[in-house]
């Protein structure tokens, strides 16, 4: 079964060249540093920028202008100071929760966020334990923030990199993931990914707090 977001489109940039690109690339940040270790603050502008613009709660945290290259780096620039990454760039998923939630907060929206932490062995979560939460998630039209420390046998997808993921349909020895990384569309076999990665990474997922919703509406 397909589970994939309403508006993929809302995830569509235009360069000023009339270049088509697919979610930011962190080769956009003008800074040599942010270039090498953007990957964590690219994806979390993407998912919050995705968040705003297809949950009318979460507008306030929308980009200026959502659709072009400059403002989608100009967000990128906007969420860095929130989503940081350190020495060893954003190894630590429960910091992509907790910076997004600051950065929402700081534009007086809030959010939730689940990790699925995907560990090395034995410890690592299962392949129906992936789908279900990936399947909540974009049921809930939210994209996810997909951490990979090493790639496997994925020969497109870097290691030690954070992609957002907007899609998924399960076969019965395959999960096909549609991610975005450096402005296009890669699909990936997410199962493939979970019995060849040696180091394992996360999924994380962001979405509106309804209790703070009730309140307002209380």
């Amino acid at each position: 079964m397909p589970y994939k977001l309403s508006h993929p489109e809302y995830l569509t940039l235009t360069g000023p060249d009339g270049t088509r690109y697919r979610g930011g690339d962190q080769e956009w940040y003008h800074d040599l540093w942010q270039r090498r270790a953007g990957c964590g603050p690219t994806t979390a502008a993407a998912l919050l920028s995705y968040l705003a613009q297809a949950h009318p709660v979460l507008a306030p945290m929308a980009p200026g202008e959502a659709h072009t290259q400059a403002g989608f780096l100009a967000y990128m620039e906007a969420v860095w100071p929130y989503v940081t990454p350190g020495s060893r760039g954003l190894d630590n998923p429960e910091n992509m929760v907790l910076g997004c939630r600051s950065f929402a907060q700081s534009r007086g929206c809030y959010l939730k966020g689940e990790v699925l932490p995907i560990a090395r062995r034995p410890q690592r979560p299962s392949s129906a334990q992936c789908r279900a939460f990936l399947a909540q998630a974009l049921g809930r039209d939210c994209p996810v923030a997909f951490l990979n420390f090493s790639n496997g046998a994925l020969k497109n997808l870097d290691s030690w990199h954070w992609v957002p993921l907007i899609s998924m349909t399960e076969g019965e020895r395959v999960l096909l993931c549609t991610i975005l990384d450096e402005g296009e569309e890669r699909v990936i076999d997410l199962d493939l990914w979970l019995d060849t990665t040696f180091l394992g990474g996360a999924l994380v997922t962001l979405w509106p707090d309804p209790d703070v919703g009730h309140l307002h509406e209380a």
